[in-house]
């Protein structure tokens, strides 16, 4: 005869799973194996140690050899009458550990779904009864450590289990709130996956800053923190939601650069230009360095505003850290004076940039067109003396792509535009120029160059 569950905590088990008619038929298999010491027993009886013992021993010599049919109905018994049962005088969580192997085993071993969906529901069921039965039995159980082994049995099986995966999610989480230090990388990723799968991108967001401030410090934990960022960062695409996404964590984090910096740049693009310098100054008031002002000043270089852009750069260049950035702030800095028309003071900067990166090959380019653009402000005629100034430009966009192959190609499309300028034969036979010759270009309003380059072919016709 068969154990009836009615009343009993085995009763729990069987409300809370989906076995249903399916696991009433199934359990008829066991009838006619080996039945529990004291089965016919009145539940209202009190089950003596010897019986436990017996029943303990019994369930466990079937278990230990892969016999999990056999072992299943001892192991119910233990769970209806003594859950908590050890060994004489010992409490633990074993028997729910046991029993829930069991039913994943069956599962594994039936080649019918819906058996085997029965038991892993089963399975899942008994979880949530030790977690309730097992502390009211005096047994210290560790949470934490079932939450997450809850979890996993549900993602081992995501196509006997497809309509409660995302489960595992809520008992990662559940683990995390009571002991983020423990709980592993891979279970926060499903968690924030799972949100993000939900279209929850709010509370995807606050989980994640939760994880951040819990192990946000734990080197160990950078490969998370990598996650967290890129999904972050990917969460809100349109710049308008992003915008908001920002300010939301710019009101939670007041003093964060990044933040700060990534914001004024979509204020920039939305032309929300009053906000967008408000926050230009709340970033210098939170920290003055050379990377900073540098940083303030590429932005207002970019949104077209070169005079404000170069105070900053001038700053930059008098504050603590300035040789970390040297090469991109003289560059920006030379980009700036360009914009104003200064062209000589231009060249001052990007020279500058050079010695600190010889083979900058931007800063060759600048000067070469900084050579062309004094050609299209000087030479409206476009005299031989004018076309004289692109042999100049020329050398360096040369010198640009032999000493930085990054720039060959931007440098190859401006020697083929501007050596299509250059003097014609008739030019060099009428001022006496001998190709390869020396030529210095330090006349007239080209005076400021004075450089000396050498004549080149005339066009090819």
């Amino acid at each position: 005869m068969m154990i009836r569950a009615t009343g009993t905590l085995t009763g729990q088990v069987q409300k809370k799973s989906l076995w249903g008619s399916l696991l009433g038929l199934f359990l008829l298999a066991f009838s006619a194996q080996a039945q529990p010491v004291a089965a016919q027993q009145s539940q209202q009886e009190a089950v003596d140690e010897q019986t436990k013992a017996v029943n303990y021993s019994l369930y466990y010599e079937y278990f230990k050899n892969g016999d999990y049919a056999a072992a299943l109905p001892y192991l119910r018994w233990m769970i209806q009458h003594a859950p908590e049962y050890a060994g004489p005088g010992r409490k633990d969580d074993r028997n729910f550990e046991r029993i829930i192997k069991a039913h994943e085993e069956l599962a594994k071993a039936s080649d019918d779904p819906e058996f085997a969906r029965a038991h892993l529901d089963s399975a899942l069921a008994y979880f949530d009864m030790a977690m309730e039965v097992l502390p009211a039995r005096g047994v210290e159980l560790d949470t934490v450590t079932w939450y997450i082994r809850r979890g996993r049995l549900i993602q081992r099986y995501p196509e006997l289990l497809a309509d409660r995966q995302a489960e595992a999610a809520e008992y990662y989480r559940k683990a995390f709130e009571l002991a983020p230090e423990r709980v592993d990388d891979y279970s926060i990723q499903v968690v924030i996956a799972e949100l993000v799968k939900e279209g929850k991108k709010e509370e995807a967001v606050d989980f994640m800053d939760q994880v951040e401030a819990a192990l946000g410090d734990d080197p160990e934990r950078a490969s998370l923190m990598e996650y967290i960022t890129t999904v972050r960062d990917n969460l809100f695409q349109s710049p308008e939601e992003r915008m908001a996404f920002l300010e939301d964590r710019l009101a939670k984090d007041p003093t964060n650069l990044e933040i700060i910096s990534e914001l004024f740049n979509i204020y920039r693009q939305l032309g929300e230009r009053e906000k967008m310098y408000g926050l230009a100054d709340r970033l210098l008031a939170l920290k003055q360095d050379a990377r900073t002002y540098h940083m303030v000043g590429k932005l207002y270089l970019d949104d077209g505003e070169p005079a404000r852009a170069l105070e900053y750069f001038r700053q930059a260049m008098q504050a603590p850290g300035v040789e970390e950035i040297a090469r991109e702030l003289y560059y920006n800095a030379g980009v700036a004076e360009q914009q104003l028309g200064r062209l000589a003071n231009a060249r001052t900067y990007f020279r500058r940039a050079l010695q600190v990166d010889p083979n900058f090959g931007k800063a060759y380019i600048a000067i070469g067109d900084l050579y062309a653009q004094a050609v299209t402000e000087c030479g409206s005629q476009l005299e031989r003396e004018d076309r004289a100034v692109y042999w100049l430009a020329v050398d360096y966009y040369e010198r640009a792509k032999r000493v930085d192959p990054s720039v060959a190609n931007e440098a190859n499309r401006k020697i083929s535009t501007y050596s299509k300028y250059f003097p014609d034969q008739e030019a060099l036979f009428f001022k006496g120029w001998k190709v390869g010759q020396p030529y210095k270009i330090d006349y007239g309003c080209y005076a400021w160059i004075n450089e000396e380059t050498t004549v080149k072919p005339p066009p090819s016709s």
